[in-house]
């Protein structure tokens, strides 16, 4: 998901000098004559510094520490081959490192694994573990000018209950970045690329049979059947370069058909999600901005989930800027989200708060982040970087410090100072 410092904004060349089903991987090299084949091993090291402060750092009897240092590292495995009749093929994973307590705790697990097919008149499909249409064309989110906004990682240093919650398709995992799926991705012409994908269910590609009907208290329903259609322009007028990007996710769900459970929801909408955003480039400034429509719902998690029977639709919005100049790139983006929100996991008797008979608090939740950041290349490959980010979470009746039904800590509030690197290969 956090491709922003691996300058993949744009859509990376696949295997006709288009996009590559996954943004987040290594670029294809596209120069291969019939018969060669490539292999590759890209990877980088993150590493983070920063001090928080969030209205959650002392509740309940416990206490954060607000400075921290935080890293990781990621690999890229892959290739790309041309056959004899020019069939281009080939395959990508990537291998992330889990947020284990100690050294001892570090394992590595695979994020997303694909293969592709295709040529260069008619286009590309791809299989496996990989990014979704809803990822490849999202346009105008501001990720570029620093770790990511608010969906970079440097947030991960906040305590989770006082992070907004980022309402778009590569900042949910589980969404549409890991899930098995087939996407069919067309060549471009006169600037129109476009792309449909299916995706089963919400499991990885070496789970079977899929579970759809468990009970699902908190995580929000489980989605079926996901259908993903999306296109995006990209052309230059003069001096202006624009860039749009427009998708459309529909997906049904199997129904819970066991008995109803105490402070649970069993009772969902089907997904549907409109977005679409763009973006103008002028003499290294860029504008532009992102919104987001429909049945969706992110509940204590980065996953997008199903909306609740009985809540609202969410809405989303987001407008940034950038200025880039040889090695440094500086920007600030503003996002809001409206959603149904967190889903009460129990009822705090003695505070007077309540949930609705459809298992919900009684006000919609309100995420809203600022990110100010810049990005200056030292080398190629080594990025540095330093962020602020600001943001809150409002709920009515819902208590962001225990997860249950409240009248405390309706309010969630949090920022962060930091500064780190990206050294990749």
């Amino acid at each position: 998901m956090r491709q922003t410092l691996l300058g993949c904004t744009a859509l990376l060349a696949g295997i006709v000098g288009f996009a590559s089903v996954n943004a987040a991987m290594a670029q294809s090299d596209t120069s291969l004559a019939p018969g060669q084949v490539k292999v590759r091993l890209n990877g980088r090291v993150n590493w983070y510094a920063g001090v928080e402060s969030s209205s959650l750092d002392n509740t309940g009897g416990t206490k954060t520490s607000t400075d921290s240092f935080y890293g990781y590292m990621r690999l890229y495995p892959g290739f790309d081959g041309v056959a004899a009749n020019g069939l281009r093929y080939g395959a990508a994973a990537e291998i992330r490192e889990n947020s284990g307590s100690g050294a001892s705790s570090e394992t590595l697990y695979v994020h997303q694994a694909y293969g592709y097919l295709g040529l260069p008149q008619l286009g590309q499909i791809s299989f496996g573990a990989q990014n979704g249409p809803n990822v490849l064309f999202q346009t105008g989110t501001f990720e570029g000018f620093n770790d990511g906004g608010w969906n970079g990682d440097i947030e991960a240093m906040v305590p989770e209950s006082a992070i907004p919650e980022y309402g778009w398709a590569d900042g949910n995992s589980n969404y549409s970045e890991s899930t098995d799926k087939i996407v069919y991705l067309s060549p471009t012409l006169g600037g129109f690329q476009f792309a449909v994908g299916f995706t089963p269910n919400k499991n990885s590609l070496n789970y079977a049979p899929a579970v759809t009907s468990s009970p699902t208290a908190i995580s929000g329903g489980q989605p079926r059947n996901l259908i993903d259609v999306g296109g995006q322009y990209t052309n230059n007028f003069g001096p202006v370069g624009i860039q749009a990007g427009v998708d459309y996710s529909y997906a049904g769900q199997v129904a819970y058909t066991g008995p109803a459970e105490t402070n649970s929801v069993n009772s969902y909408h089907d997904l549907s999600i409109v977005q679409g955003g763009i973006t103008a480039t002028y003499g290294g400034f860029t504008v532009g901005g992102n919104s987001e429509y429909g049945n969706f719902n992110v509940a204590d998690s980065y996953d997008i989930d199903l909306a609740p029977t009985g809540g609202t639709k969410a809405v989303g919005w987001l407008v940034g800027a950038q200025y880039a100049t040889g090695p440094i790139v500086v920007g600030a983006s503003f996002f809001r989200l409206n959603q149904t929100g967190d889903l009460p996991g129990g009822v705090d008797a003695g505070s007077g708060a309540s949930i609705t008979a459809d298992g919900l608090s009684s006000g919609q939740q309100q995420n809203t982040g600022v990110a100010v950041g810049g990005t200056y290349t030292l080398v190629p490959g080594v990025n540095l970087f330093a962020d602020y980010l600001y943001g809150t979470r409002e709920q009515g009746g819902y208590d962001f410090s225990t997860g249950n039904a409240g009248t405390e800590h309706n309010t969630a509030q949090a920022q962060l100072f930091g500064f780190g690197t990206q050294i990749q290969w």
